[in-house]
Formats: structure tokens, C-alpha cells, sequence
């Protein structure tokens, strides 16, 4: 019995050491350990929302001034968060912008096979007993004025990208130019009388401070009764000008002046036309 006891006191002795051991270790590899800084996480900005129903993290709205030509202050206007004031997604811009160069590419360029130029109907020589090397064509890609083995054709470059990537782009380009406070909202974008050195003025009047004189101009068939006729004919000898109307906006055009130019019609129908969404199969049927 005792030797049994002695045992027992043994085991236990032995297992109280290596617990002791193990937490020392335990403790000198926490002393080892690097320390995380502290992390911070962007909280969802609906209560209850979910990745689906919410597209991307926005800013609060933006209050901007209102322009004349004169660069007088007539008003104000309020630019939405969910547009004007999201995060710039770098990566989104490359996209829509590969999307649009692919698809405006005209890929009309074609060489001509061994089969579609000219000559080479008769095998040059016989194949075996000349000593020569074998031959069927004289057009052949290795000889002179052969054809081509591998050129390009005609064909299409355009690739598919989703509408929401689109939507998402031009909101990333729109944010882009608010952020860096590029962005100017007129009231009105009439030019009268429709001469290049007026609107010339007009824009000197109006971005004085801008150095590299390259603009954007985005307006609306509602600013003037001449659907912005003569905004396009003033600007056509302008080389650092550009004017789209609402529904030509793309990245593109955005990403490639310093300056843009809003009416606030075109603001208004900018926001419209973003914040559409395609009704649910439930209510077209319906």
C-alpha cells in the first residue's frame, strides 16, 4: 500500500512540474510574439444591411457652390454621397477604362495568308531527286513575298463588363473630381452670341486660377432652348475643350481633362440616371 501511495505522490509531483514548465514556456513565447496594432473596421452604414443590398461604403453629401459665368455665387447645390463622395477605386477606373478603348477599337487591320496573296499555284520543283531542300509553294511565310502565318484579322476587341462595374466606375470618376475639387457647377451654360472667343472669356472668367487649360464640359438639352448647339459649335476650335451631353458621360472623357463643368440639370439627371435600378422580375410581371 504504501509503495502505491509513494507512486501516486510520484505521478502527481511529476505532473504538477510540467504544467509548471508549459506555462513558462507558454509565457516566454507571448514575450516573443510581435504585438498587433489596434485595427479598425468599417461598420456597415445600414443597420441590418447586407453585401448585396449595399453596393459600397459613401460619404455624407456634398454642398457646393453655384457659378455664373462671371463666377459669381447664385446659389447652392447638394451633391450625393452615394455618387459624388464614394471611395476611388483605382482597379474600377482600369477597368471601365480597358472596357471603353477595347470597344471603340476599330480592328479592321488583316494580312494576307499563303493562300491570299499573290502566286504560288505550282510546286517550284520537283520533291525528291534535285537535292534541294522540299518545296510546295513559292509564297510560302519563310520565302520572299510569302504570306503571313499568324497576322491579325478582323475581328472585334469589344469584352463584356457588368453595368454595375460601369455604374461604379463612373461614380469613382465623378468622386475623383469633387475630391480633388475639380469640379464646378454652373447655373447656366448658355453662350450668346455662339463665338469660340466668347467662351473663351467665359472659361478664363470662370477657372481663373486653372493653369493647364484642359475642361470637361457636361450639359443638358434642359439648359438652353438650343439643346446646347451652340456650347458645341463655340467649343469646336477649342483644343483643351470638351462638351458631352448627360448621357455621353463616361470615365473615360472624365479621367482625361483636369476640369469638369456640370450644369445642374446635368447633375440632376447624372443622379437619375445612376441611382436606376432594373425592376424586379415580380413587378414586370405584374
Amino acid at each position: 500500500m504504501n509503495s502505491l501511495r509513494d507512486k501516486a505522490r510520484l505521478l502527481l509531483s511529476k505532473a504538477v512540474l510540467c504544467t509548471q514548465r508549459s506555462s513558462c514556456i507558454s509565457q516566454d513565447w507571448a514575450r516573443q510574439l510581435p504585438t498587433l496594432p489596434a485595427l479598425r473596421f468599417h461598420t456597415c452604414p445600414v443597420a441590418g444591411a447586407t453585401a448585396q443590398s449595399v453596393d459600397s461604403f459613401q460619404g455624407s453629401n456634398l454642398q457646393v457652390p453655384v457659378f455664373n459665368w462671371r463666377r459669381e455665387v447664385v446659389g447652392e447645390h447638394t451633391l450625393p454621397g452615394d455618387i459624388f463622395n464614394v471611395p476611388i477605386r483605382k482597379d474600377i477606373l482600369h477597368r471601365v477604362v480597358r472596357w471603353q478603348l477595347a470597344k471603340r477599337q476599330q480592328g479592321t487591320h488583316k494580312t494576307k495568308t499563303r493562300s491570299e496573296v499573290r502566286g504560288g499555284g505550282r510546286k517550284p520543283h520537283s520533291q525528291k531527286g534535285s537535292g534541294r531542300a522540299r518545296f510546295g509553294s513559292i509564297r510560302a511565310a519563310q520565302r520572299r513575298g510569302g504570306g503571313i502565318i499568324f497576322g491579325p484579322v478582323v475581328r472585334s476587341h469589344e469584352h463584356g463588363l457588368q453595368k454595375k462595374v460601369r455604374k461604379l466606375g463612373l461614380k469613382c470618376a465623378l468622386s475623383a473630381k469633387a475630391t480633388e475639387g475639380r469640379l464646378t457647377v454652373v447655373d447656366s451654360l448658355a453662350v450668346d452670341p455662339p463665338k469660340t472667343k466668347v467662351l473663351d472669356e467665359q472659361l478664363h472668367a470662370l477657372l481663373p486660377d486653372v493653369q493647364r487649360r484642359s475642361i470637361l464640359i457636361i450639359d443638358s438639352s434642359k439648359d438652353t432652348p438650343d439643346g446646347g448647339d451652340n456650347l458645341r459649335k463655340a467649343a469646336s476650335n477649342l483644343p483643351w475643350t470638351d462638351v458631352l451631353p448627360q448621357v455621353g458621360a463616361n470615365v473615360y472623357s472624365i479621367l482625361q481633362r483636369d476640369n469638369l463643368i456640370l450644369s445642374r440639370s446635368a447633375v440632376d439627371l447624372l443622379v437619375e440616371r445612376l441611382r436606376q435600378t432594373k425592376p424586379l422580375k415580380a413587378e414586370t410581371s405584374s
